[in-house]
């Protein structure tokens, strides 16, 4: 008892110093009474058979586990020995049952009589418990709940701590049994009427105006996103799934995060749409709408959208799901099991791109699959969405994960069209794609000048010919950390994409969607005026997100500085300068012109209509609302436009 009282106080003190999730236990009260706490290096002498429960205590979360926690001290019972494919039982010594309550801590999974601790009583199971966890997705976190045995006080006993199950959640998670006068936690049938335990937490209204919080970009409500998924426009929203760790603010645990928009700017966050199973996660892919029921799953005059993705677990390979109701449940196809098995490259092939081809009649998948050089790109094509036939291959140097081919028209011309192939870093080329094969002249181009624009995608189904684009802004954004906000990562603002003609020939251009304007609140807008005369009209300008462009003359010495909160953009010698970053900023027609979007964490750069862009995280001082000019005060200014934007969460 002496040792349970000083651990106790030991762990608890650090857990209410250091704000630590998971190191809870409940202090022994003066009637109470051990009976195991999985602190020693073996189960002392609790019987065991088969191979889940191993020879000793678990120290926490064992290989391929999600993170577990809940657990009191430094040990617990954890049955995830080998996977959820092992099985066997862990029985404890016979002891008189004295007090009126049995409590304890347990998590894993909620299959009765498979993934349970039993309480055996004159040979029969007379209570049982199982973890929360049913079906894919939930939380590795133990939770504390308890027995009423006040009608078996006196009567002898044993625990059977049980794993025969071998699917999904076949494991169970037990710690810190203790006699009690008094019940914690909550009854064990009771488990599943709580919040978060079937599935990933919810979060309640955390609220959408940090210091740090971006008011116009995409984040995440709460903990770590990261690359955008299964970007489609379907029934008058389009559907933004993203990589989401629904437990912590960094990358772990691995579910398809979920938002719909009817403007690609005021988004709402749904619950989660595909959750890990099976031992796996669910990493990158790409959603459509089957306009012609080739799942063959349509349910009356809904069409369905189908979700490719990878699953996450060696070997890697390619799985679907599907929604009847407009995205809001998903369920696995064929159980998750792959349409498009692995390709011999374990985990180097993933994040699968798939949309329907209308000269061939072919569904299309783009999938990358190769690390190294040069890297590998192969193009299969289905009738039905689950069967796929590889048609192809494209090896680059470059191509690297989260590939995405898209079609667009040049100058505008809808009879003159090209493709374009990116990878996650946005290098492209550009070519023709005739279904199979996609061909090039193999000139590679740089889509982004930034550091922090990857893993971009583009929405399928547009309503409106517009193909729009978002990228992850990836990246270690130090304010987010260090300010604690209960998010990390965003988003980049949606951008269209277009295919110009320039003097180096077929070229990408990138644009902020037009959609922005709804933001927009008080502006400064001057014509054919001065760096002097400028910053005369903005010396009582302050806003912290903002929306600026200029178009100004350049010679062979000018040099034009754009302060924005305290952020320094320079131009000079035909290149704008921003952090450690130079990006193109030629001359055209004797001006420059650019364009930049400040949020309260990121500022992203547009040269000449979008043809040189580049994409920044930023410290910014939430102080610092100025916007002033530098450089030669006489500098011509044709046009300067300054517009502070509201917040796309009120």
């Amino acid at each position: 008892m002496k040792r349970s009282l000083v651990r106790w106080f030991a762990v608890t003190s650090v857990a209410l110093t250091l704000g630590l999730p998971g190191l809870q236990a409940a202090a022994p009260e003066k009637n109470e009474t051990l009976i195991a706490d999985f602190e020693g290096t073996t189960y002392g002498d609790w019987q065991i058979t088969g191979d889940a429960f191993g020879t000793e205590p678990a120290a926490g979360t064992l290989p391929a586990q999600m993170d577990v926690s809940g657990f009191a001290g430094k040990g617990l019972v954890n049955s995830f020995r080998g996977g959820d494919k092992t099985t066997g039982t862990l029985t404890s010594p016979s002891f008189t049952i004295e007090r009126p309550f049995l409590n304890f801590l347990i998590g894993g999974g909620g299959y009765q009589d498979e993934t349970c601790m039993n309480l055996i009583v004159d040979g029969k199971a007379v209570r049982t418990a199982t973890g929360p966890n049913r079906r894919p997705g939930g939380t590795e976190r133990l939770q504390p709940v308890h027995w009423n045995v006040e009608s078996l006080q006196g009567k002898q006993a044993t625990l059977q701590i049980v794993d025969n199950r071998t699917g999904g959640w076949g494991h169970i998670n037990v710690d810190d049994i203790w006699q009690s006068e008094t019940s914690r936690g909550i009854p064990s049938d009771e488990i599943y009427q709580q919040p978060n335990m079937q599935t990933f937490p919810s979060y309640g209204d955390v609220g959408y105006d940090q210091t740090y919080r971006p008011q116009f970009h995409f984040t995440s409500q709460k903990n770590w996103l990261n690359d955008p998924n299964g970007m489609v426009y379907f029934d008058g929203e389009y559907h933004l799934f993203f990589q989401h760790n629904p437990h912590d603010t960094v990358w772990g645990n691995m579910t398809w995060g979920h938002a719909v928009s009817p403007d690609m700017v005021h988004w709402k966050q749904l619950p989660h749409a595909i959750l890990p199973y099976d031992e796996g996660t669910i990493f990158s892919g790409t959603a459509v709408v089957d306009h012609n029921n080739s799942l063959g799953v349509q349910q009356g005059d809904t069409k369905t959208l189908v979700a490719a993705f990878t699953f996450a677990r060696s070997p890697f390979y390619q799985a679907i799901a599907y929604s009847t109701d407009r995205g809001r449940t998903f369920q696995l196809w064929n159980e998750g099991k792959a349409v498009v098995e692995n390709q011999g490259y374990d985990a180097g092939e993933r994040d699968p791109k798939i949309f329907w081809h209308e000269p061939s009649q072919k569904w299309v998948m783009v999938l990358w699959v190769q690390q190294g050089k040069p890297g590998r790109v192969l193009f299969f094509q289905s009738d039905d969405l689950k069967s796929w036939k590889e048609v192809s291959q494209f090896d680059r140097d470059w191509v690297f994960e989260c590939m995405d081919l898209v079609e667009l028209p040049v100058d505008g011309n809808p009879n003159d069209k090209r493709w374009v192939l990116y990878d996650a870093s946005f290098e492209y080329e550009i070519g023709k794609f005739d279904g199979k094969c996609f061909l090039t002249d193999e000139k590679v181009l740089r889509g982004d000048y930034g550091p922090n624009f990857y893993a971009a995608q583009t929405f399928n189904d547009s309503p409106d010919d517009r193909t729009v684009i978002v990228g992850w802004m990836r990246g270690e954004n130090v304010p987010f950390r260090r300010e604690r906000m209960p998010f990390h990562q965003q988003m980049s603002f949606p951008q269209t994409m277009q295919l110009k003609t320039t003097a180096d020939g077929v070229k990408l251009f990138r644009w902020p969607i037009e959609e922005i304007k709804e933001l927009y609140q008080k502006q400064v807008t001057l014509d054919n005026t001065t760096v002097a005369q400028a910053n005369e009209a903005l010396k009582d300008f302050s806003a912290d997100l903002l929306d600026i462009s200029i178009a100004f003359e350049a010679k062979a010495d000018t040099t034009l500085t754009l302060d924005v909160r305290g952020q320094t953009i320079t131009y000079r010698n035909g290149m704008l300068h921003y952090q450690n970053a130079t990006m193109p900023a030629p001359v055209i027609d004797g001006q420059v012109q650019v364009r930049v979007l400040v949020d309260r964490a990121s500022v992203e750069l547009f040269v000449n209509s979008g043809e040189f862009v580049a994409t920044f995280n930023a410290e910014i001082d939430p102080q610092n609302l100025s916007v002033h000019l530098g450089g030669s005060e006489k500098t011509a200014i044709s046009k300067l436009e300054v517009h502070q934007l509201g917040s796309a969460w009120k």
